[in-house]
């Protein structure tokens, strides 16, 4: 199944080594992290996917004469498929340079702000990442904010990794956690989602300082059957960057969007 029928895939297989080189590059067998905001989402009526990254990705396929297969796996699992070459290509990831030895990685096409939250009555000043220590805080499993952030929460900071973001909204609203880390504008969904569904006024809010300007990014697989491609299709996203075409599906589909600029 492609993408030309717009539906989504989920494709499972055990996670070992993978001669990716064995197969003739037919298709793209991409993934990405689900129901990040506005880069990665699957709609609840359709099932379809939809996101500033997959819409990105169906225009250069189309430019290429290449199929799409999704492949649907937790975030920290795609990453192993991808160093194996069992996925060729993730839509939206940060760089790390221990991510870069791993992967091919794409131009930039878009910015996310990495902001922290906590609950609107348990507010504190946050002006240096020092000021988190000695409180509890939530991530994503297996996500990076950029290797400043990542280097000092390793060294100083009390970090649990969930797998979902809801889940650590959640958390914080019972008092389970003191702040979370995530990237603004998914998190502000999420927050606004869940004050919604309970039928109040939020009571999670984002604190004012930016912690990282992270650059999102495809990372294609060095041992992809794919990986010859890469060249072509990351020359093809820098040309769609450059000619406006994010800001416009971005305007178009009415997300937030942070232009990428060198």
């Amino acid at each position: 199944m492609i993408f030309c029928s717009w539906n989504l895939l989920l494709y499972t297989q055990p996670l070992h080594a993978f001669d990716g080189y064995s197969r003739e590059c037919r298709e793209l067998r991409i993934s990405g992290s689900i129901g990040w905001y506005p880069v990665l989402m699957e709609s609840e009526q359709t099932k379809r996917l939809e996101g500033v990254a997959i819409e990105l990705m169906r225009m250069i396929a189309a430019d290429l004469d290449l199929q799409l297969k999704y492949v649907h796996y937790p975030w920290k699992r795609s990453l192993q498929h991808l160093a194996l070459g069992s996925i060729d290509l993730i839509l939206g990831i940060y760089k790390t340079s221990e991510r870069a030895r791993l992967y091919q990685y794409s131009p930039a096409y878009m910015v996310n702000e990495a902001r922290i939250f906590t609950r609107v009555d348990k507010q504190f000043k946050l002006t240096t990442l020092a000021d988190l220590e000695g409180l509890k805080g939530d991530q994503v499993l297996g996500g990076s904010f950029g290797d400043e952030f990542d280097s000092y929460a390793k060294a100083h900071l009390e970090m649990s990794e969930l797998t979902s973001l809801a889940a650590q909204v959640r958390r914080l609203k019972l008092g389970r956690s003191d702040f979370l880390i995530s990237d603004y504008h998914d998190a502000s969904k999420e927050v606004a989602q869940q004050a919604k569904a309970k039928g109040s006024s939020a009571a999670v809010v984002a604190l004012p300082l930016v912690i990282a300007r992270n650059p999102v990014y495809f990372a294609m697989s060095k041992h992809s059957a794919c990986a010859k491609l890469a060249p072509e299709i990351f020359a093809k996203l820098q040309a769609y960057v450059d000619s406006h075409s994010v800001e416009l599906i971005a305007r178009k589909k009415g997300y937030p969007f942070i232009v990428w600029h060198k």
